[in-house]
């Protein structure tokens, strides 16, 4: 069951707006179920923290590969994975995505529910 304000990111798809405006030192606090599969064997899933392969082409190659990261605007990507809060690195509108480098043979979705702290 889905709660209303929910952010559905799937894994074949790219990034997803989330409506929200961020400013740099906000502390966006996430709250993320569901589950992706990363390739056609069912049992290859991940949650929103990733998995420890790494994806070398992915938007963050340095974290967890097919977990849950974000961008503001067209800006560096950032990872979030199931962190609860995350303080933001930049200003703009926030996207989020999976970090995965080849989505064509991906299925399932994180459902993401934000909030926002002001930073100072």
């Amino acid at each position: 069951m889905d709660s209303p304000g929910a952010i559905h990111v799937p894994a074949s798809g790219g990034w997803v707006n989330t409506g929200m405006r961020v400013r740099k030192g906000d502390i966006v606090t996430s709250n993320t179920t569901g589950q992706v599969q990363l390739s056609d064997n069912a049992s290859d899933r991940a949650g929103a923290a990733g998995t420890p392969r790494t994806a070398p082409g992915s938007p963050v190659p340095t974290v967890n590969g097919r977990g849950l990261i974000g961008r503001m605007g067209n800006g560096q990507p950032f990872g979030i994975g199931d962190q609860a809060s995350v303080p933001m690195p930049g200003e703009g509108l926030l996207y989020l995505a999976v970090n995965d480098d080849e989505r064509s043979d991906n299925a399932g979705q994180f459902i993401v529910r934000l909030g926002r702290i002001r930073g100072r």
